[in-house]
């Protein structure tokens, strides 16, 4: 009889030892993707919040505002006599 087809998925490849410079080296640069990752989030919420005030404010000041009441003056020589 002939071997499983499974048979070449079951196979170990050996591993080649790393250098503790090699294991450092990938260690930093994870940390570092991620925290670049975190950064590039932080920026692109922010970036929205800006631009969401920056949209409130110029639909409220697009509105005209009301006109202020003017009090009319009393005569300067009212009462005199």
């Amino acid at each position: 009889m002939s071997e499983p087809v499974y048979s070449d998925l079951l196979k170990v490849t050996p591993v080649a030892p790393k250098t503790r410079a090699e294991i450092t080296d990938t260690m930093v640069r994870t940390k570092l993707d991620k925290e670049t990752d975190e950064r590039q989030a932080k920026i692109r919420k922010l970036r929205q919040a800006r631009l969401a005030m920056e949209a409130k404010a110029a639909a409220a000041a697009a509105k005209p505002a009301a006109p202020k009441k003017v009090r009319a003056k009393p005569p300067k020589f009212a009462n005199k006599g």
